[in-house]
């Protein structure tokens, strides 16, 4: 936009379309009540003999604005493109078959003193149609539009955080954990070499459990002398012997109750 056109319509509303430029919009008026939400998310623990609780920083939340929006129609001209606005509004709620999702805006008021760069439309909530003109044309239109500001994903770089702390309860062991959280108790291995402190664990320890795309990396090492020198390269009456033993007591087991 140029300088005499932001001079122009210095206190009016724009949004546009970045995956269409050619879609945009200018407010007639102003915004009525624009808002901005920054939050953060966090996570509360309650520990045994602890005063205040754990507090675990989660993620970050995304910026959203809201405003108030108010179309209207005095003439022919204005009628017309009333219509087109609030259609274009609505367009922008709707998934594009190009991009698998719904287009990505950017958003400002005047001399950009509130702005999104990318954003996306969260909601248009209580649109209110005002009675009709003499010719029963649409008069005026008030909604409130939601946007959430967008920020493109991708994979690559991205740190994988911690899934959670775990407080330990009675009889709990690295194993047990490890079986609820990733399915797979061999990894109590890796969880008890992250707490090199807490070898046996106690009632209502906090432990660190990492994401699974973390742990996943990690290689278990079995702590019994026999099993990490019992696999050579050359083959062996104990060694085949043994692999035949652990084939047979891995086979899946019939528990028969007698009552």
């Amino acid at each position: 936009m140029t300088l005499l056109g932001k001079f122009l319509a210095y206190d009016v509303w724009f949004m546009q379309n970045e995956d269409d430029p050619k879609q945009k919009i200018q407010g007639q008026f102003v915004a009525i009540d624009p808002t901005e939400d920054i939050s953060m998310k966090y996570a509360m623990h309650g520990a045994l003999g602890r005063q205040t609780p754990i507090i675990q920083f989660l993620s970050g939340d995304a910026i959203k604005t809201s405003f108030k929006v108010k179309l209207h129609g005095r003439d022919l001209f204005f009628t017309k493109k009333m219509k087109d606005d609030l259609a274009m509004l609505k367009s922008w709620t709707k998934i594009d078959s190009k991009y698998k999702r719904p287009p990505v805006l950017s958003f400002w008021i005047g001399n950009e003193i509130a702005s999104m760069a990318s954003c996306v439309i969260t909601g248009l909530h209580g649109i209110k149609y005002g009675e009709p003109t003499v010719l029963g044309d649409l008069r005026e239109v008030e909604l409130t539009v939601n946007l959430m500001e967008y920020q493109a994903y991708s994979i690559e770089g991205e740190a994988q955080g911690e899934t959670l702390y775990y407080r330990t309860k009675d009889s709990d062991y690295y194993e047990m954990m490890c079986q609820k959280e990733y399915g797979n108790p061999m990894l109590g291995d890796v969880i008890r070499k992250r707490n090199p402190d807490k070898q046996n664990v106690k009632r209502a320890d906090i432990i660190k459990l990492p994401s699974i795309e973390i742990i996943r990396r990690e290689t278990v090492e079995p702590k019994s002398h026999s099993l990490k020198t019992a696999f050579g390269k050359k083959d062996t009456v104990q060694r085949t012997n043994r692999i035949n033993a652990f084939e047979r007591t891995n086979r899946e087991k019939v528990s028969h109750i007698v009552i």
